[in-house]
């Protein structure tokens, strides 16, 4: 399972995983706990991956429990954050923190886990940005920033890391440092393919609307909702229709109150 996660498109690591299982669990009963700690773990995976977020807690949970079986450091940081993770999305900041500083202060001993680290820096960024303490959010983005440049590659994750700076400044109220953010992260994504471009465009859309700047909101409009069916996003085609309602055809409370309810029940 681990494999499929890590390299899904290379049927060189793919193995059939009820002989793999009926093999290790022929070997004794020495490895019984961390076949259950994996079954919980993958399972919180899964069940995170759906948006069924309680419910990975719960998974995660009872993984925890086995959690001393696993000896490899790096396997318990992978578990640190994905718990860091789903406390994220639950918005229990302070718990976040608790367990992605975990998986930080691991990931940080080797230098081959770059991205790990830059993952911690994202979700410590994103707690920072919840408990608004935007500059030490910030602070965060920049570190992995600097990391992705030393790397030197097109990971969808820079165009990510760009995106979340112009979202920090922007709700400090600095649009002149968010907008050239919104660009960066625009460039980097028609590099990457990174889905954050519907975003980007989004976001500037709505800043050049409440700007009453109608033509350049029109503009990153079309290029947003262009996006959002390229990339099949019902949330931004939604979001994009309550601003269409707002902005371009302007009043008309029953049409803004229509965008809003399809926003709310997910059936634009």
């Amino acid at each position: 399972m681990m494999l499929d996660y890590l390299f899904p498109a290379d049927p060189s690591k793919k193995i059939n995983k009820g002989d793999y299982l009926k093999k290790i669990e022929g070997k004794g009963k020495k490895l019984s706990g961390m076949m259950e700690y994996y079954t919980y773990f993958f399972k919180g995976m899964y069940d995170f991956s759906v948006g069924e977020y309680i419910i990975a807690i719960q998974s995660y949970k009872k993984a925890e429990k086995k959690l001393s079986r696993v000896l490899d450091e790096i396997e318990k940081a992978e578990f640190y954050f994905k718990m860091a993770e789903v406390f994220y999305h639950m918005k229990q900041t302070h718990v976040s923190m608790y367990y992605v500083q975990q998986a930080y202060d691991i990931y940080k001993k080797h230098d081959t886990y770059k991205i790990h680290r830059i993952k911690c820096h994202f979700v410590i960024a994103g707690n920072y940005d919840d408990l608004r303490t935007h500059d030490r959010a910030l602070s965060h983005m920049k570190k992995a920033l600097f990391l992705l440049d030393s790397m030197e590659d097109h990971s969808p994750l820079k165009a990510k890391a760009l995106l979340n700076m112009g979202n920090s400044y922007n709700q400090m109220g600095s649009l002149f440092s968010a907008v050239p953010y919104y660009h960066k992260a625009i460039k980097a994504a028609k590099i990457s393919g990174a889905k954050e471009i519907t975003q980007a465009y989004y976001d500037l859309a709505l800043i050049h609307f409440r700007n009453n700047e109608k033509i350049e909101g029109r503009g990153f409009f079309g290029k947003a909702m262009e996006q959002a069916e390229e990339f099949n996003d019902s949330l931004f085609q939604d979001l994009l229709n309550v601003l269409k309602a707002l902005f371009i055809e302007t009043g008309s409370r029953q049409k803004v109150m229509n965008a809003l309810e399809a926003l709310r029940t997910g059936q634009g």
